[in-house]
């Protein structure tokens, strides 16, 4: 039997005494079209070393064996790892790792990693925020995850839509949204639509500013996201800088001190942060030393 029935991973499920956790946020995948189609915007070959998030029952798994050189397939939910090696018996390239993902190592690599996973609604956003940390090791990343989520990424910045975590993933990656998945094609149903994307990871940034207060300046933005921008750098514990500083790099910038942080495009928040940079190293500089 097939692991795309949802009758038979029912009947799976069952005979293993595994009841289903809302906290994991655990919907399979009962599709075998859809499979198909993610495992091909996975674009692996057998050169590909890809690491699966959330390898669930191993549906997706098995599609992404047959494609890639070797498969890392992660897998937070301990009582699903024996049930795991069971259905994966035949593919002597897959690995199976029980750990939760947020702690996984990605370790480093000669050859850059493909990451694809049916992310868990609940913790989306530090999965993603982990992968554009690890970007320099990555190839690319195709996710399922929620339709929301999904037009959150791929955004564009300075709009209604667009997110702190728009900002980030647009820093070091081309952003696709593929196709929308309904909620009908998992088991068990969840309450909302999903959708594929696939991040390309970039080898250069698309911003000068020095790395750290980059993210700091698009963090304070989105934090204090009703005030100014003004307020927001002087107000924000991230950089709570002097009004001065604040107002010398925003006329720098040439940016309106009244504007608000979500209105910046990627290239404002970057000249923002290299003018603030400049400011607080002039600032450094000029500073007394003491005897």
């Amino acid at each position: 039997m097939s692991l795309t029935s949802p009758s038979y991973v029912r009947d799976l499920l069952a005979q293993h005494k595994i009841r289903l956790k809302k906290s994991l946020g655990q919907h399979f995948l009962v599709d075998e079209n859809i499979l198909k189609k993610i495992a091909t915007a996975a674009q692996l070959t057998k050169a590909d070393t890809v690491v699966e998030i959330g390898a669930g029952i191993g549906t997706l798994t098995q599609e992404l064996a047959r494609r890639a050189g070797r498969v890392i397939a992660v897998e937070i939910d301990s009582r699903l790892i024996s049930l795991l090696h069971e259905q994966l018996r035949l593919y002597p390239n897959v690995v199976v790792v029980h750990q939760d993902f947020l702690q996984f190592d990605l370790g480093t690599s000669e050859y850059k990693l493909s990451i694809v996973g049916n992310l868990p609604y609940h913790v989306t956003a530090p999965i993603v925020e982990k992968l554009v940390a690890a970007h320099t090791i990555l190839k690319s990343a195709t996710l399922l995850v929620q339709l929301e989520v999904a037009e959150k990424l791929c955004a564009t910045p300075g709009t209604r839509d667009a997110h702190a975590l728009t900002i980030f993933v647009q820093s070091f990656a081309e952003v696709h949204k593929l196709f929308s998945v309904s909620r009908h094609v998992f088991f068990p149903k969840p309450d909302v639509d999903a959708a594929l994307v696939r991040l390309e990871f970039r080898e250069i940034p698309r911003f000068r500013a020095p790395e750290d207060l980059f993210f700091k300046v698009v963090r304070a933005a989105f934090n204090l996201r009703r005030k100014t921008l003004k307020q927001s750098l002087t107000r924000s514990p991230l950089l709570a800088l002097p009004t001065e500083i604040a107002l010398e790099a925003l006329a720098k910038a040439q940016i309106d001190p009244q504007r608000r942080g979500e209105t910046l495009s990627l290239e404002e928040f970057d000249r923002l942060a290299q003018a603030l940079a400049t400011a607080l190293a002039q600032r450094n500089c000029a500073a007394p030393r003491s005897r």
